[in-house]
């Protein structure tokens, strides 16, 4: 029993990962996976990963999101500090009740109005303009939207 409890969490925070290789330790069975504080470029071989409620890969270099589109029983993605680009593969992501995307370089959000589920949304630190209509989002309970840069104006 202990074994197979091992591998519902896998966390391999803080080992130098610069990719995912498919002989990592996570498998259909894992419900967490924790990434933090790596090298991860690029999140691939998730796709395994059919039960993954918890994925975070906060501190590390992604620059796309594309490796979450297969996750649909997500739950909670966490993906703060790192240099993503724009928002895209949550359309299928209906379960997903928590997404931080905070201290990346987004600029405008889109795809989140598909996430009916969403309770909780951090977009603070990004490049964003204006949020946009999250009227369909009726379950958020939680927005943090702190700009990375506000404009200063002199009267």
């Amino acid at each position: 029993m202990l074994a197979y409890l091992q591998f519902l969490v896998v966390n391999c925070s803080g080992q130098g990962l610069q990719k995912l290789a498919p002989t990592l330790p996570f498998d259909a069975e894992t419900q967490t996976l924790i990434l933090d504080k790596n090298q991860i470029i690029k999140l691939e071989h998730l796709e395994k990963c059919k039960n993954l409620m918890q994925l975070s890969v906060a501190n590390n270099r992604l620059v796309r999101m594309m490796g979450v589109a297969k996750l649909t029983q997500l739950r909670v993605l966490n993906l703060p500090h790192n240099s993503i680009g724009y928002v895209e593969g949550l359309k299928d992501l209906v379960h997903l009740e928590w997404l931080n995307l905070a201290g990346n370089n987004l600029k405008v959000i889109e795809q989140i109005n598909s996430c009916l589920s969403l309770q909780h949304l951090d977009l603070s630190d990004n490049n964003i303009a204006q949020l946009g209509d999250l009227s369909k989002l009726t379950s958020l309970k939680d927005v943090t939207f702190r700009p990375k840069f506000i404009p200063f104006v002199v009267v």
